[in-house]
């Protein structure tokens, strides 16, 4: 017989997961100095750029300096939105008339088209009644011979 020999459980250490988020990076006075300095003529997009910082990050720290940008700025690009809104509007609206008259023109040739069923019924019962006077007038007219 063989002994029973216990095993030693063994614990694996759970690994530690690294976290991928970055560190944010913090601002030198240079990099303040020329957000001051472009912040109000320059877009965002392109201090983003020069700083080597996301678009986020150029705005957050202009929030905290107290920096916005010119409201005049602000209207044209409005203005700008506005422009294109209406724009599509108005092709929304030049396709919905095109559309609409393409159902009229349809309902017309439709209702003509019905017309003319109904005109030439009319006059198949008209030649149909004028046949059936003259059978009944011919009938008459032998009955009187009799």
């Amino acid at each position: 017989m063989r002994k029973a020999t216990k095993k030693k459980a063994t614990t694996k250490k759970a690994a530690k997961k690294k976290t991928s988020r970055k560190k944010p990076k913090d601002w030198t006075a240079a990099e303040v100095a020329l957000l001051k300095k472009s912040y109000r003529t320059t877009p965002t997009r392109e201090i983003a750029k020069q700083l080597r910082r996301t678009l986020a990050s150029v705005q957050a720290k202009a929030r905290s300096l107290g920096l916005k940008k010119p409201a005049v700025r602000k209207a044209a690009k409005k203005k700008a939105a506005k422009k294109k809104t209406t724009t599509r509007k108005k092709a929304a609206r030049k396709t919905a008339r095109k559309k609409t008259a393409k159902k009229v023109a349809r309902k017309k040739t439709a209702k003509k088209a019905a017309k003319r069923k109904t005109t030439k019924k009319a006059a198949k019962k008209k030649t149909t009644k004028k046949a059936a006077r003259k059978k009944t007038a011919k009938k008459t007219a032998r009955r009187k011979k009799k």
